[in-house]
């Protein structure tokens, strides 16, 4: 059985920030971004909005920490 390949990745689009977490399973891919409450929402609409990279980068080290998981 293959181990789980797992990506955190900061994201911008025009005007702000966001953070996903691309994760890969036996060939299925799926993608799921830090919504406001901190849990994972689907849609990019639904995620949660950070105006300067430096925020971004902060709370992507929360959530790697909060999933236990070491990955790049």
């Amino acid at each position: 059985m293959n181990k789980p390949m797992r990506e955190y990745k900061i994201f911008k689009t025009d005007l702000w920030f966001g953070i996903y977490k691309k994760r890969e399973i036996e060939g299925r891919i799926s993608l799921w971004f830090l919504g406001w409450d901190g849990k994972r929402v689907l849609r990019k609409d639904f995620s949660k909005t950070f105006y300067h990279r430096e925020d971004a980068m902060a709370a992507l080290v929360i959530m790697k920490t909060k999933d236990g998981k070491e990955a790049d």
